[in-house]
């Protein structure tokens, strides 16, 4: 929860306006990718109230290394009295602020469900907006409105699937976008890393 406090309402851009910088790609970088820079610098004022946040717990986290192919032996290390898995997550299922749209194998769509939790109160309406490079990659939010009747704690999920128009020139197959969840009042930002390798 702190994690997706800190992340979704983080800047892309440094305090004079310009896109974070990649020191690691020089000067002929046009700012970091999400890869370099995470969500971005923290905000801490948006950060105490952040209206929505991702919510992963014990479960979906042991559920994610039995879907990394981890043995019982070793998330007993992390989980005293572990027994075995019993489920995984679809690569990419893991309840968290950010996206990774695996379309190497070129078919169908990519479908990624989060669910978030309100943390503020009074009512409000989030609508969805996505950045995308259009001319790779469509992408569609359902339900694309989230209303909220203003209860701390009331959950919401949502899904997003990612369709691949085609791959990308040799040397790109990372390209990046986000989606954005907006309201009159607050603003959460997740980051989307479109692959194709």
């Amino acid at each position: 929860m702190i994690r997706s406090a800190l992340m979704t309402p983080a800047a892309t851009l440094d305090d004079q306006g310009r896109p974070i910088a990649d020191s690691a790609a020089g000067a002929r970088s046009g700012g970091a990718t999400p890869m370099a820079a995470g969500a971005g610098f923290v905000r801490p004022q948006q950060a105490m109230d952040p209206g929505l946040v991702y919510d992963a717990g014990e479960k979906d986290y042991v559920e994610l290394l039995c879907t990394m192919n981890y043995t019982a032996a070793q998330i007993g290390v992390f989980v005293p009295g572990f027994a075995g898995c019993t489920a995984t997550l679809p690569g990419g299922g893991l309840n968290y602020p950010s996206f990774v749209a695996d379309l190497s194998d070129g078919a169908g769509a990519r479908v990624l469900a989060r669910t978030v939790t309100k943390v503020s109160e009074g009512p409000e309406t989030y609508t969805a907006k996505v950045v995308a490079p259009d001319h790779l990659v469509e992408v569609s939010v359902t339900p694309a409105t989230l209303e909220f009747a203003g209860h701390r704690n009331e959950m919401k999920s949502y899904s997003v699937v990612f369709r691949s128009k085609k791959r990308p020139a040799a040397g790109m197959a990372q390209q990046f976008g986000e989606i954005v969840w907006e309201s009159n009042v607050h603003r959460l930002r997740s980051p989307v890393a479109f692959i194709w390798d």
